[in-house]
């Protein structure tokens, strides 16, 4: 593919620190496991490599929190959000808030443990299930308003430029609109607000390569996620762009600076 010839590196593979076989070499983190697309960075950038997307995007890309406090601290309009951490009393305030609700943890994708909640009683209910899980960072909850239920855009910037947008719309009885819950794609010619919304925030990210999901309401428009290590058979779908050959071209300019 133009010229290039990728060697793939499994997770499951022995790694040294640094890593001769990474060293002066352009590595495009795939890793499904957002802890080990971190690592493989980390080991990356420690072996003298070029890691895309680099480790400070994958650290803040991979949490919701860090990603909307970099974003907020930027004036990048965030859906209203409620942070509530592992020992906040949440139950004392749960007959208090206006419903429906989005309650999500900070990481994960696929829309997993992502809860449209209606009532007290059912978010008792998550709060309950939530609190049983190993993993601390799931025991925290970002708590939203919902904002056009069942629609989204994702965008998708590599360098500095959009190479492709679509709109994702959740299928009958869905209100998630992942691809991978199996919405439906279109393509999305965006516009301006929503081109410099999905660059400035993968740019604040640090994200070279990344996947900007993007709400829409009442004429506003909220980032909800930066996705650094960004799927795109959806939107080779929805748009007929080789997003494939659009990385390598990236890739192969950069490689020759």
């Amino acid at each position: 593919m133009r010229g290039l010839r990728p060697t793939i590196i499994y997770s499951n593979t022995l790694y040294s620190i640094p890593e001769d076989r990474l060293s002066s070499s352009v590595v495009l983190v795939r890793n499904i496991s957002a802890a080990n697309s971190i690592y493989v960075a980390a080991i990356t950038e420690a072996s003298n490599g070029v890691a895309i997307n680099p480790l400070r995007a994958l650290i803040v890309g991979h949490d919701k929190i860090l990603t909307y406090s970099t974003l907020v601290r930027n004036k990048i309009k965030i859906p209203q959000s409620i942070i509530a951490l592992e020992n906040s009393r949440l139950e004392d305030y749960v007959d208090d808030i206006s419903y429906p609700i989005i309650d999500k943890p900070p990481i994960g994708s696929w829309g997993r443990l992502v809860s449209l909640v209606k009532t007290p009683t059912a978010f008792k209910e998550v709060i309950k299930h939530r609190s049983i899980l190993a993993n601390p960072q799931l025991r925290v909850h970002i708590i939203q308003k919902p904002a056009n239920l069942g629609s989204d855009i994702r965008c998708l910037v590599v360098g500095d430029s959009i190479a492709a947008c679509m709109m994702r719309k959740g299928q009958l009885g869905e209100w998630r609109s992942n691809a991978a819950l199996g919405g439906s794609v279109i393509p999305y010619k965006p516009s301006l607000e929503v081109e410099e919304a999905a660059l400035k925030s993968a740019t604040l990210v640090g994200a070279e390569i990344a996947g900007v999901d993007i709400l829409h309401d009442d004429g506003d428009y909220y980032v909800n996620e930066v996705n650094v290590v960004p799927e795109f058979k959806a939107l080779m779908k929805a748009t007929s762009i080789d997003i494939s050959e659009v990385i390598a071209s990236y890739i192969l300019n950069k490689l020759k600076r």
